[in-house]
Parts: C-alpha cells; structure tokens; sequence
C-alpha cells in the first residue's frame, strides 16, 4: 500500500470522527490542537485497525501526534507485515 493511500485514509478517518471536511485537516497540525481527546485517540486505532486488518496499540495517536506522522507509522507496519508473508511464501 502506498503512503499516499494511507494519509488519505487515515485523514478521511479523522475527519469523519470529528465531522469535519477532510480538506479542511493539516496533516501537520497536531492532533490535541484539532481537539482529539483520549475517546477518539481509541476510536483512530480502532478504526486504523478494522481499515488496515493489522493491531495497534491504543496509544497510537498519543506516540504519532500528527497525521503525517501516523501514516508514516502505519505504512511501516502494513509493508512490514507484507514483507513477511512474501519471506513467508518464498521460503515456505
């Protein structure tokens, strides 16, 4: 999955648990300065899991404050998972 695909995601993500328009979030803005409170910081996670079928700490959002941030953390994770079960598939 390409990391422009994943900031998209993630920023329709937050724009509909806060209801607002997605154009209107700054992937650089802080997630306390857009009014995330600790019920939404699970709700992201909860909903990045569902989205991504991968599990994530709770905390997410707390250890990756941004949006840009976040998404760089998850495509970390989903190419890393990827990447495993290529290993897995060419070594099986």
């Amino acid at each position: 999955m390409h990391i422009d695909e994943i900031t998209f995601a993630v920023t329709e993500t937050l724009a509909s648990l806060l209801e607002v328009d997605s154009g209107s979030l700054d992937v650089e803005r802080s997630f306390h300065e857009m009014g995330v409170d600790s019920v939404l910081i699970v709700g992201l996670s909860a909903e990045f899991e569902d989205r991504f079928g991968i599990s994530l700490d709770p905390e997410l959002a707390y250890q990756h404050d941004t949006v840009r941030k976040v998404s760089q953390h998850l495509y970390g994770v989903i190419n890393q998972g990827a990447r495993r079960v290529v290993a897995e598939v060419s070594h099986g």
